[in-house]
């Protein structure tokens, strides 16, 4: 089978490409220099020419903080939105199926007990409205459509140039750097290795799933950064000393969900997250 990859220089993409090339798959992997997701018409052409079997969206403007500047909004709109709902029309016409992954911050953050796949959207940042709008641009277009939601990601860093440091290398960075480590005890989610989604994601679809929104993330209590960087910290040895602050220590642009742990209630469950982080560590 023919699979269309988008982001495929990004972090998640890299893993995506690796597992489909491993079960057998015929990829076609782009980045934005090779498909322009924005522009419809590329989008189109560049579909029927392909012509695959499946689409996988890992293309995604993710950093957070610049989405609240008036003049960044419209790029992470038509990257976050506008992207996924061309590709969305595209694969329709196709018939082809569609995989898209979405976000955690799709979410208010209001709810401590976590949140289901069908509890409705209501992001506060401007970040999240565009991902928000991006799963309703793909799950009205009528096309055999999965929509992923995650949660800070982690694995091997992207190769193109608007890839983000993951939060676990930018700790063990800082460790090496810094004699003490200030990590912010709020905004609980459920962190999830990269390679684990491309595996779960090549199960889902194996498995004749039936098409609608899942939440993808490892097993595991949701974390604040804080309890995220204990666990990781254990495990690779780190001695800074580090401590517990709250998010006014670090202000930022944009508004983060509180809590945000997504509930996994419709896909088998992904391997614990520290089993996950002593694979990715070692």
């Amino acid at each position: 089978m023919k699979i269309l990859i988008t982001g495929a220089q990004g972090m998640l993409g890299r893993d995506i490409i690796d597992v489909a090339k491993a079960g057998g798959y015929e990829v076609i992997a782009t980045d934005r220099d090779t498909l322009d997701i924005t522009d419809e018409h590329t989008v189109r052409s560049f579909v029927e020419r392909e012509q695959p079997k499946l689409i996988i969206n890992t293309a995604a403007y993710n950093l957070v903080d610049k989405v609240e500047d008036p003049a960044i909004y419209p790029l992470a709109f038509a990257v976050n939105s506008t992207g996924p709902g061309n590709l969305a029309k595209a694969a329709k016409d196709m018939g082809a199926a569609l995989v898209h992954y979405s976000t955690d911050y799709v979410f208010a953050g209001d709810k401590p007990e976590g949140y289901l796949e069908t509890d409705d959207t209501n992001p506060i940042s401007k970040y999240g409205e565009t991902k928000a709008a991006g799963e309703e641009a793909v799950l009205s277009a009528g096309v055999h459509a999965y929509v992923c939601r995650l949660s800070k990601i982690f694995g091997r860093p992207g190769l193109s140039e608007g890839s983000k440091e993951s939060f676990v290398a930018l700790m063990l960075r800082l460790a090496k750097e810094k004699p003490l480590l200030k990590i912010v005890d709020e905004e609980v989610g459920c962190p999830t290795y990269t390679k684990d989604i491309a595996m779960a994601t090549k199960s889902m679809l194996e498995r004749m799933t039936v098409p609608g929104v899942y939440h993808m993330v490892n097993s595991g209590e949701g974390v604040t950064w804080y309890g995220f960087a204990k666990e990781f910290f254990e495990i690779s040895g780190v001695t800074t000393p580090y401590e517990a602050v709250p998010s006014s220590a670090f202000p930022r642009d944009a508004k983060a969900p509180k809590f945000a742990a997504l509930l996994n209630t419709k896909l088998p469950a992904l391997r614990p997250r520290v089993d996950a982080l002593k694979d990715f560590l070692g």
